[in-house]
């Protein structure tokens, strides 16, 4: 059985921990009410430009592109893809990192060949000690996701995709959901896109295609051009999506590890106090059998 002395020092330790645990919670927190902030003041940029490469649809009709011309069954299993996988840099935030790891397992087992665009180190580790094949492993912190950071991986990701090295870019990352939840991991095909996300609906259609721009040198560059800074908006929007649910998912980690300590320490608080009480009990009950002993002696 333990003594006081040893229930003491735990207590002070789950007590140190605890601060430790809450301590994390509140950066969490914080974290995330920045990332979401950021996200909203660049969403109308890209917002805007989403509506600029539909007007373009709907007035060349006839357009051609690599980025999205390929016809592509979603379902279809095979071919050759670039997986770009988004995780954390540690641990301690519940299943989040499992999660997308999953996905991406799942996404390599439908693959005949694939190559992994890895951005965390949790994810590059898993991956580089099961001997995947890892084209590339983007030295970017996801502590501070960035659209100067999202524009490095679009520029290597469709350098590689021009050169012809593989057919199909996807995603895999935890979409944010709000509130208490810890995300649900995802992936998305980000190219060849798909026409039919672009075209307008009801009476906007005649609206765009009504409207007269002219584009310099051609609507075929500028679309590229658009297309491409498209894909920076949609893979920042990706990482701030995953850092905001690995925040989220790290607060309830770290407040079910409260709630836990908080349980354990009211265990040894009253562990203890019986201990103490029993110790004075015992105390009193010597000290009474004592006095009583010179009593009998001295009459």
């Amino acid at each position: 059985m333990a003594s006081t002395k040893e229930i003491k020092n735990r207590i002070k330790s789950v007590s140190d921990t605890q601060k430790i645990t809450n301590a994390m919670y509140l950066i969490s927190s914080t974290k995330m009410r920045k990332a979401r902030r950021d996200a909203e003041q660049t969403r109308p940029y890209f917002a805007l430009m989403r509506k600029e490469i539909r007007r373009m649809f709907a007035v060349g009709t006839d357009l051609k592109s690599r980025y999205y011309d390929a016809a592509v069954d979603e379902n279809q299993k095979g071919g050759r893809n670039a997986i770009l996988v988004i995780t954390a840099d540690k641990g301690l935030a519940g299943v989040y990192n499992q999660n997308v790891i999953r996905e991406t397992l799942e996404l390599i087992d439908r693959s005949d060949e694939y190559r992994l665009y890895i951005v965390g180190d949790y994810g590059w580790r898993f991956f580089k000690g099961h001997g995947s094949n890892i084209a590339m492993d983007f030295q970017h912190s996801m502590n501070a996701p960035s659209l100067a950071m999202a524009r490095d991986i679009t520029e290597e990701i469709l350098k590689d995709f021009d050169r012809g090295d593989f057919d199909r870019i996807y995603v895999c990352y935890t979409e944010y959901t709000g509130g208490m939840s810890p995300g649900a991991a995802t992936h998305d095909r980000l190219i060849p896109f798909d026409r039919d996300d672009f075209v307008p609906e009801g009476d906007e259609t005649d609206k765009d295609a009504s409207t007269v721009f002219e584009y310099e040198p051609d609507i075929e560059t500028v679309l590229e051009m658009s297309i491409r800074a498209y894909l920076v908006g949609y893979i920042y929007s990706s990482l701030v999506n995953s850092y905001s649910s690995e925040q989220n998912a790290r607060m309830m980690a770290m407040d079910s590890a409260n709630e836990n300590a908080s349980e354990l320490l009211a265990n040894l608080e009253l562990e203890y106090n019986h201990l103490r009480q029993n110790a004075i009990t015992q105390e009193i009950t010597e000290i009474s059998s004592g006095a009583r002993s010179l009593r009998k002696k001295k009459r």
